[in-house]
């Protein structure tokens, strides 16, 4: 079984993210405005019509991860802004108040930058593999080379 940064970022908001379930039957969540970093069971979910805890939290780690990565390189992080407004636009469609959606966003950073910090080595070489055009068995075997079944 390989074990990527998304796998990371499950376990990570499964153990330690806020706890509740969210009806989509109120306003209708917008796929279109997050399709570029979802998976089969976060649209799954979506379409039954309710949207758990952890996979809110897993999606909320995914969709700000560009966010971390770049406040981790560069101190700021200034084009995330797009990420920040489809997670904002999300949590509000799902109910959230303007407070509960600032808090989960910040949540979702904080875990994220903790996650990226911690397997520095891993993503550090899997942008080096992506910059040289690897395949994506080749990025999986550099995660998979970097970070240990201990660590996840």
């Amino acid at each position: 079984m390989h074990h990527s940064f998304l796998g990371i970022f499950q376990w990570r908001a499964e153990k330690h993210g806020p706890r509740h379930n969210w009806s989509l039957s109120q306003p209708k969540i917008s796929q279109q405005s997050c399709s570029a970093f979802v998976d089969f069971e976060f649209l799954e979910e979506i379409n039954a019509g309710k949207l758990s805890a952890t996979m809110l939290n897993k999606f909320s780690c995914i969709a700000l991860a560009g966010v971390a990565t770049e406040y981790i390189l560069y101190g700021i992080a200034e084009g995330g802004l797009a990420d920040i407004n489809k997670l904002d636009g999300l949590l509000k469609s799902l109910g959230f108040t303007q407070k509960k959606a600032d808090s989960q966003v910040r949540w979702a950073v904080l875990n994220t930058v903790l996650i990226l910090r911690r397997h520095e080595k891993a993503r550090s070489q899997l942008a080096e593999a992506m910059s040289l055009g690897k395949s994506v068995g080749s990025c999986i075997e550099v995660i998979e080379g970097n970070i240990s079944m201990e660590d996840i």
